[in-house]
């Protein structure tokens, strides 16, 4: 995990590195994006006419002339300058729909729920809970907010808002990432291959991907609590115990308290599960230092990177028990982004080891994206004579038959192999084995000798496949760390910012409360990234 100071230190290193990036003035300075502004935020529902309501507050975009004096640019944080780059009243009638408002109907007189989004998304800025953001907004430090937001002479209650935060769904949740990544790629701001130097020009973007856990706003009561918990229980149908069969104290359930669930469960975070987070080490045993107790959720994010500006976006997040194996999560969040965002093309996927199974592997290769998947060991690789049998060692790097290491000859990027050889290695022993005289590859006209080309797995001679250990750049090399660390870092960032917004612990009850949290805080980060980075290249070229 990544902790606040490092990511103060890491932008401040990041921000002198793109200034030096001519695309980066050139892309995003006010200047540059002027006549596309205001940026129009994606939604899929478009009315025929514009819709007009009776309403308490009414939400138009403030336009970016504030944005013109550098003076108050430099003033402003991220979030506020990007309230000046996008309208969001695109988002009414979808709004108006998920939330059933009762249009110009008797009764009480409804706000703009596109004002009520917006208060949603300061909840995140401001770090406060309902109560405090009703008062910060009905207050004297609320009146930049009220102006932006469209208030006038009444601002929401906390119930209010928190009635029309719980109203939206996991579908528009889970979705609101997705659209700022079009909304970026509509008005060119997302670069369009792969900035990396060392990757073609005609590839597409990388991804990276790390599960956070996150605690739930229950508190545990049980660690064994499974879907069985929560069922109606009787005497003629037992209800069975997962803490007494794991030897624990558990509960008989023969209370009239455990009738309709167990009185140990969680009702209001019903499907938050327990889980012991090693922080294993490269070793795979138990790293102290990061080892905790989790009772809550995980959130997966899928972030882009683009190397060239130092900088990220949160491209899609889902949210799920904290014991869901990654290994059932990602191949279908893999599929969801791909198919929900098929105007880009991506070329490489980043993870940890978690992902270093066949399950996970194949579905990237399928895409046509380039693991960066990290190395999971297993004990196995620490006997030299079954890694020279097998053909490879420990990470991955092919051996020739006599056991010596071939070297990286570059990758296919058409084909999606890597080319070794081993340039008879073995002609250039001081003591060499009686069978390396004989080796049918010591050509004296083919230098390379023995050529070997890796794909997704190692093929054994007896048939079958080994997915852990292929990988198209080589595991530990100076290519491989280029790739691996930058990219890394980009899901660490994000989860620490996560943290600092007070997201370890959910703020809400329950998965869809999860969901509505973590969403909303990925698109915070999304927006204030737009807006530091439209604040700096702006006073960068104003300075020029």
């Amino acid at each position: 995990m990544i902790l606040p100071t490092q990511i103060d230190e890491r932008e401040k290193k990041a921000r002198k590195l793109r200034e030096e990036v001519e695309r980066f003035k050139a892309l995003f300075s006010l200047k540059a994006i002027i006549e596309q502004l205001p940026f129009h935020f994606p939604s899929p529902v478009e009315p025929s006419e514009p819709l007009r309501f009776r309403a308490l507050s009414w939400y138009t975009c403030p336009g970016w002339y504030v944005l013109a004096d550098p003076e108050q640019l430099a003033s402003m944080t991220g979030f506020y300058v990007a309230l000046h780059l996008i309208d969001f009243s695109t988002l009414r009638a979808e709004l108006v729909a998920l939330t059933d408002i009762s249009l110009n109907a008797p009764g009480q007189t409804p706000y703009d729920p596109v004002s009520l989004f917006l208060c949603c998304l300061l909840r995140w800025h401001e770090g406060l809970g309902w109560e405090k953001l009703a008062k910060r907004l009905a207050g004297p430090h609320g009146g930049a907010w009220r102006r932006l937001f469209g208030f006038h002479d009444r601002t929401p209650s906390a119930s209010t808002m928190r009635t029309f935060y719980n109203d939206l769904g996991s579908a528009f949740h889970t979705d609101l990432c997705p659209r700022f990544i079009t909304l970026l790629n509509a008005v060119g701001l997302l670069p369009e291959h792969n900035t990396h130097h060392t990757t073609p020009a005609h590839r597409g973007l990388p991804v990276g991907v790390d599960g956070m856990l996150h605690d739930a706003h229950s508190r545990m009561r049980c660690s064994k609590v499974t879907e069985t918990c929560y069922q109606p229980t009787s005497p003629e149908d037992p209800r069975p115990c997962p803490a007494r069969e794991a030897g624990k104290r558990g509960c008989h359930c023969t209370d009239p308290a455990c009738a309709r669930a167990c009185r140990r469960t969680t009702p209001r975070d019903a499907e938050a599960r327990f889980i012991h987070y090693t922080g294993r080490n490269r070793d795979g045993e138990e790293d102290p230092r990061r080892a905790r107790n989790v009772y809550g959720y995980r959130s997966y994010p899928m972030i882009i990177a683009d190397d060239e500006l130092h900088t990220s976006w949160i491209a899609y997040t889902t949210v799920h028990p904290a014991n869901t194996d990654e290994r059932a999560i990602f191949p279908d969040a893999l599929a969801h982004l791909l198919s929900r965002l098929p105007q880009i093309t991506f070329d490489e996927l980043v993870s940890d080891a978690a992902l270093s199974y066949a399950l996970c592997l194949n579905p990237i290769y399928n895409a046509g994206l380039i693991p960066t998947v990290d190395i999971r060991y297993d004990p196995t690789d620490e006997d030299e004579d079954a890694c020279i049998e097998r053909g490879y060692d420990e990470h991955g790097h092919p051996l020739c038959a006599h056991g010596y290491p071939m070297t990286f000859n570059g990758v296919d990027y058409a084909r999606l192999r890597a080319c070794w050889v081993c340039r008879q290695v073995c002609a250039d022993q001081p003591d060499p084995k009686p069978k390396d005289t004989t080796c049918p590859f010591r050509d004296p006209d083919r230098p390379l000798g023995q050529t070997r080309h890796v794909k997704n797995a190692f093929i054994h001679p007896d048939g079958s496949r080994h997915e852990r250990l292929a990988r198209l750049y080589p595991f530990g090399s100076d290519l491989w760390k280029e790739h691996y660390t930058s990219r890394r870092n980009i899901t660490e960032s994000r989860n620490g910012q996560i943290t600092c917004l007070g997201l370890d612990r959910i703020w809400s009850y329950g998965l869809d409360g999860a969901t509505a949290d973590i969403c909303f805080a990925d698109l915070l980060i999304n927006l204030r990234n737009l807006g530091q980075l439209v604040q700096h290249a702006t006073l960068l070229s104003a300075d020029a």
